[in-house]
């Protein structure tokens, strides 16, 4: 019930909260007696999105310890389809523990065609590669298939969760769902045990999984990654002919990139090094004139004639969004700077709340000031036309122009960034053409690495 009555409400919250959310594969959520396996980035933020955009219900395990008793546990278990399991590296004083109960309700859900989400890293940490996992999707389909004796098989479909920030308001993010996984013969093999099994297909799963997210081996390395991304994706992109709407095509281009540099970092470190010591002086370089996040050498006259027609004639669309929506965001702001950004902590202490959960709760906050604030102006709204109408409309019209302003604010940013350039060629020009042939000349170097990658992997 409760379940059914949020997740519009919850779903709208979302792509509100997000800039843009991208699917690759969403039709994979639908498919019945799956186990879905997911890395876990932003604490609840990763379910939330998941069960939102999912058409049929899902089922999600999580840590005993969140469930307590009474009411609470029934709201979980019976209004959210949750399923306690034990995690024992967190039971105290060393107690035996059995989640004979959460294997049991699984195996029942499978066999019924439910979906079931897990998170196999066991614990949630914002990080954009895939870490350890805990054979426990592996042990639930080997006991879901036994369970069915033949009557079905459990499905288990791997999902990458990319963030462009899993912490900032009005971020990128990209769900990446493949399709069920073909173990081969580890299901069938007689030679091995259970216990080997599940171990094996655990590894399977999390080369799927890495498969569906930007990974890469070495934390060391995330720096470099991040900067040769930012500066050579667009120009592969278009190089290679993808189309920009064409999000699988650019994930692949991007993970190719990541791939690369990897690649690099172990077989031709001296060079790489050079070339990432030279892309870091650039982008202090590039930064330090006033640029960061928006690229504007290659805008061409039509865009900032369009962007400025855009920005005048949007004027009035903008001012009714930040008339409605200015103030439930600044307590929105205000409530999470004050009350709990403060008690972020990079360790799990007592009375401080997990890095994890920071984007979580930032949600949790405004979209709690927000539904309240949207229900005071419907209800101002049909009190001062005195028809209740005028609720939905006022509704509609409230959500829809603060987005609108949002992006609006985004498209001035961006005018203000290439005239800004266009100032530095008039004043500085020798600074302009310094930092476009510094660009050219760092861009020509990992061009050059990555053909020297291509053969070697056309090779192998």
């Amino acid at each position: 019930m409760l379940y059914t009555l949020l997740k519009p409400l919850v779903k709208l919250s979302i792509q509100g909260f997000f800039r843009d959310i991208h699917f690759i594969g969403k039709k994979n959520l639908e498919i019945d007696g799956t186990i879905l396996v997911s890395n876990h980035p932003s604490a609840l933020m990763d379910p939330i999105v998941i069960a939102a955009f999912s058409k049929k219900r899902l089922s999600f395990i999580a840590g005993a310890e969140w469930f307590g008793s009474g009411i609470k546990d029934w709201i979980f278990k019976k209004q959210f389809n949750m399923i306690p399991v034990q995690r024992p590296w967190l039971v105290k004083n060393g107690e035996k523990v059995s989640n004979k109960d959460m294997f049991e309700a699984c195996y029942t859900s499978l066999e019924e065609g439910k979906r079931i989400i897990i998170y196999p890293e066991a614990s949630s940490l914002t990080v954009p590669w895939i870490r350890e996992l805990k054979s426990g999707a592996a042990r639930i389909k080997i006991g879901a298939d036994k369970h069915m004796q033949g009557r079905g098989v459990a499905n288990i479909v791997p999902i990458g969760m990319n963030y462009s920030n899993a912490h900032r308001f009005h971020s990128d993010l990209l769900v990446n769902v493949g399709s069920p996984i073909d173990f081969g013969d580890l299901l069938t093999d007689q030679s091995i045990d259970d216990k080997e099994r599940s171990d094996r297909m655990t590894e399977v799963i999390r080369q799927e999984m890495k498969a569906r997210v930007l990974h890469f081996e070495r934390e060391d390395d995330s720096l470099v990654v991040k900067n040769v991304l930012k500066l050579l994706s667009d120009i592969l992109v278009k190089e290679i002919g993808v189309d920009s709407k064409n999000i699988e095509g650019i994930f692949k281009v991007k993970k190719d990139i990541v791939s690369s540099v990897e690649y690099f970092k172990t077989h031709n470190t001296e060079e790489m090094d050079r070339l990432e010591k030279r892309l870091n002086d650039y982008i202090s370089e590039y930064e330090a004139a006033g640029f960061r996040r928006f690229n504007p050498f290659e805008k061409s006259t039509s865009f900032v004639v369009r962007t400025s027609l855009l920005i005048i004639f949007g004027l009035p669309i903008f001012l009714v969004g930040i008339l409605l929506n200015i103030i439930p965001f600044v307590i929105a702001k205000w409530a999470f700077v004050k009350f709990l950004l403060q008690k972020v902590s990079g360790e799990a202490k007592q009375g401080e709340i997990h890095p994890a959960f920071a984007g979580s709760l930032a949600y949790a906050v405004a979209s709690i000031v927000f539904v309240l604030w949207y229900a005071m102006v419907a209800i101002f709204a049909a009190k001062l036309y005195f028809a209740w109408v005028a609720v939905p409309v006022a509704l509609f019209v409230g959500y829809q122009t603060g987005r609108y302003a949002i992006r609006y604010v985004r498209l001035f940013r961006k005018l203000l960034k290439i005239m800004k350039w266009n100032r530095l060629k008039s004043s500085n020009p020798n600074k302009v053409e310094h930092l476009l042939s510094e660009r050219k000349a760092i861009m020509a170097g990992l061009m050059e690495l990555r053909q020297d990658y291509i053969k070697v992997m056309a090779k192998s």
